[in-house]
C-alpha cells in the first residue's frame, strides 16, 4: 500500500510519539516529552507498563520463534519503530522471518519505511488499515503471509482502543483466519 508522507504537526501531542518517548525512542518532540512526563506523574507506573510491553513482545517473538518454529508474524496496532521490532526480534532467531505490519496512525505511516527494513531472507511489509477492518488486514498480509502456515498474531495495546464487542469480533476475525499452531 502507500506510504505517503502526512504532515506531522510537531505542536500538538500525538499518543504513538509519548509511547515511543517511554521506550526510550528518538522519534517525539518536546510536546511529547511534556505530556509523556505529565501522564507519568499521574501514572508513575506507565513507563514501566511501556517496557514491560516492550520486553513481553521480545519474549514472545523470541519464543514463538526460537521454541514454536514460527515463521510468519502479523503485528497490528504496531506503533512507532523503536528498539527491538517484531522482524528484528524474528529476525535474529530466523533470518527467514516474514512479518507484516498493520497501523492506520499518519504518524506511524510516516515512519513506516523504518520497518521495512527486515534480514534480506525474510520479508517485512508494512500495511495501512485499521484494526476495525480485518477483513481489508488479512487480505493484504496475505500478500507476504502464507495462511496456510502458521502465523504469530500480534495486538499489543491495540484492542483495548476498541469497544467491547466489536474488540472481540475483530479479534475473532483475526484469530479465525489463522491455520492451526497460529
Amino acid at each position: 500500500m502507500s506510504l505517503d508522507r502526512p504532515v506531522i504537526n510537531s505542536g500538538v501531542p500525538h499518543s504513538a510519539r509519548i509511547w515511543n518517548y517511554w521506550l526510550g525512542g528518538k522519534d517525539c518532540y518536546e510536546i511529547d516529552r511534556q505530556v509523556g512526563d505529565e501522564i507519568r506523574r499521574a501514572n508513575p507506573q506507565i513507563v514501566d507498563i511501556a517496557r514491560a510491553q516492550r520486553a513481553f513482545l521480545r519474549r514472545a517473538v523470541t519464543h514463538l520463534a526460537a521454541e514454536a518454529g514460527l515463521r510468519q508474524f502479523l503485528d497490528v496496532g504496531t506503533g512507532l519503530p523503536t528498539a527491538d521490532n517484531t522482524h528484528e526480534v524474528a529476525q535474529r532467531v530466523a533470518r527467514d522471518a516474514r512479518i507484516v505490519y498493520v497501523d492506520h496512525d499518519p504518524v506511524v505511516l510516516a515512519h513506516a519505511n523504518a520497518l521495512l527494513s527486515g534480514a534480506p531472507e525474510g520479508a517485512t511489509a508494512f500495511v495501512d488499515a485499521d484494526l476495525r477492518d480485518p477483513d481489508t488486514i488479512l487480505e493484504h498480509a496475505a500478500r507476504t503471509l502464507d495462511f496456510s502456515r502458521p502465523v504469530g498474531l500480534i495486538l499489543l495495546g491495540v484492542a483495548a482502543h476498541l469497544p467491547g464487542e466489536t474488540a472481540y469480533d475483530v479479534v475473532a476475525r483475526l484469530v479465525d483466519a489463522l491455520p492451526s499452531g497460529s
